[in-house]
């Protein structure tokens, strides 16, 4: 799958897409010189779950671009192999009048994320593995 996002109509989609996404702390990189935020995610396969009723998860890369500051909250990022657990993104426009994109994790965890635009893009990587379960944090 290939995504690409350039307003929060879009991002919700990816969003969707990500939902149950597992995360571990260590594969999240905000890269200020250049603006970019990357985030290595293992994604359950939603589209092979309605049509063909079986789990399957993924390799994903997210990337924001254009990306001014980057927050985390309730997240030890001492705990490389911590994994975060994705359940949506909220949006919103911020005093500066910015966009602010928060992915909201399990256990209250947030990454948020300010930009002056959209610009986001979805890629998976590798071949995908089957899972009994959808929330199954030793898949990854």
């Amino acid at each position: 799958m290939k995504l690409n996002a350039i307003d929060t109509e879009e991002l919700k989609i990816i969003a969707t897409v990500l939902q149950d996404g597992l995360i571990e702390v260590n594969d999240v990189k905000y890269l200020p010189s250049i603006r970019t935020f990357v985030v290595m995610i293992t994604r359950f396969m939603w589209e092979e779950k309605i049509v063909n009723k079986t789990n399957y998860r993924t390799k994903a890369v997210l990337v924001f671009e254009d990306v001014l500051a980057a927050h985390a909250r309730n997240i030890d990022q001492m705990d490389k192999a911590k994994v975060l657990e994705l359940l949506t993104f909220n949006f919103y426009y911020n005093k500066s009048k910015n966009i602010e994109i928060e992915l909201l994790f399990n256990n209250d965890a947030t990454i948020k994320l300010e930009t002056e635009v959209v610009q986001a893009k979805l890629e998976d990587q590798g071949e995908p593995w089957t899972v009994d379960e959808i929330n199954k944090n030793n898949d990854t």
